[in-house]
């Protein structure tokens, strides 16, 4: 896992992900959970590590997409033993 080390913000290697979830109330509840894990005590001296921490806040909404269709087509998928998944 990278670490900042004091590095510019242009020069960091962000870690791409996306969560996706089912309803709205499932990424509120997630947003609440990242708020509390932001305020725990926990090192986010790394990249990663950070990036979670901070997916309560607005600037992150981005990262928690609401689609319930995706969320059952990957659910399907993981129960079809992680048969290739067919977008539309």
């Amino acid at each position: 896992m990278e670490k900042y080390d004091d590095k510019e913000i242009e020069d960091i290697n962000w870690t791409n992900f996306k969560i996706v979830v089912p309803t709205e109330k499932d990424k509120k509840d997630l947003q609440e959970a990242f708020e509390h894990i932001h305020y725990s005590d926990i090192d986010t001296d790394f990249v990663p590590v950070n990036q979670l921490a901070h997916l309560y806040l607005d600037e992150a909404d981005y990262m928690i997409v609401v689609d319930d269709k995706l969320f059952q087509k990957l659910d399907a998928d993981k129960k079809n033993n992680n048969e290739p998944l067919e977008m539309d």
